[in-house]
């Protein structure tokens, strides 16, 4: 009976100590004790304890907003600025990040900034924008009325930017100085239609060239270099127009030469705008010619001397 009674004793005990170490086992594992943490901090609800980076980007000590920031590290994220320059990364673990600021046409210090969240959030992660130069480009063609330049149009950009500007001699224009964007030109010009009615361009770093408009005259009387020959003509002297009345076909070229010692002009009279027609003061020995592609009749006179009279009758 003392041997069973032995036996038995140390089997008890034995089941004893077993049973404390599983308890201390379970203890410790609850408690997270036996080893490494994830670098997540908890709470006793068991429950992950997150943390927040912030700042602020500023422009000449004025907040910035629209800044784009890139969390890069132990996790990722990109947010924007606010109207008032500001910012904030949340819901970040323990690690270390690094941010980085980035918008068109602004430089930033620092260029990017390292953080180790560690238990607690990070504000003042601030930036300084520095507005850079953009490179700018321009866009360029050429108005002809007729397969030759048409000077003295009217180009008015609109879009991404605005201006106008005015074909020269050759019918040529310019703008200058656009930044990247969306841009339309339109022509005009008093007295004539045009192809295209306007031309939209996208500028994307580089020049445009070749935003050309074709001119189509809506006058029935157009002015004209006075050309060598192939002209009709009519002298001014002794104070009238000789000979006074004329008849011609359609898109005939009239001439007025003025033959005498005092000044004239060449003045339409009572027809519609676009049939008027004014050579302006016409010196001694100065012409002035006028294309006339409308049938009808033309009457004029001049403006200095209102007894001279005539007519160019287009049949």
């Amino acid at each position: 009976m003392s041997a069973q009674y032995t036996v038995l004793r140390f089997l008890a005990r034995a089941m004893t100590t077993l049973g404390v170490m599983v308890i201390m086992s379970l203890v410790l594992v609850s408690c997270g004790g036996g080893g490494g943490g994830s670098g997540t901090s908890y709470n006793y609800g068991n429950t992950p304890v997150y943390y927040s980076i912030s700042g602020k980007v500023t422009s000449g000590g004025t907040g910035l907003a629209g800044v784009t920031l890139s969390l890069s590290g132990a996790s990722t994220a990109s947010v924007s600025t606010d109207a008032n320059g500001n910012y904030a990364f949340a819901s970040l673990a323990n690690g270390a990040y690094t941010i980085t600021p980035s918008k068109t046409g602004f430089t930033f210090t620092p260029s990017s900034s390292a953080h180790t969240v560690n238990g607690a959030n990070i504000t003042g992660s601030d930036f300084t924008a520095t507005a850079t130069t953009l490179p700018t480009f321009s866009m360029a063609g050429t108005v002809t009325l007729g397969g030759t330049g048409l000077a003295g149009a009217t180009l008015t950009l609109s879009g991404s930017g605005s201006g106008t500007t005015t074909s020269d001699a050759g019918g040529n224009y310019t703008f200058t100085g656009l930044a990247n964007g969306n841009y339309t030109v339109t022509p005009s010009k008093s007295g004539f239609s045009f192809t295209p009615a306007n031309s939209a361009k996208t500028l994307n770093g580089a020049n445009i060239t070749g935003v050309d408009f074709a001119a189509t005259s809506l006058l029935t009387v157009q002015s004209v270099a006075c050309p060598g020959s192939g002209t009709t003509d009519v002298s001014i002297q002794d104070f009238l127009f000789n000979p006074a009345n004329i008849s011609v076909s359609v898109n005939t070229i009239v001439r007025w030469t003025n033959n005498g010692a005092a000044d004239h002009t060449v003045t339409s009279t009572g027809v519609p705008a676009n049939g008027s027609f004014d050579s302006g003061t016409m010196g001694p020995g100065a012409s002035a010619c006028f294309k006339f592609t409308a049938l009808g009749t033309f009457n004029y006179h001049c403006a200095i001397h209102s007894t001279m009279v005539g007519a160019v009758t287009v049949q």
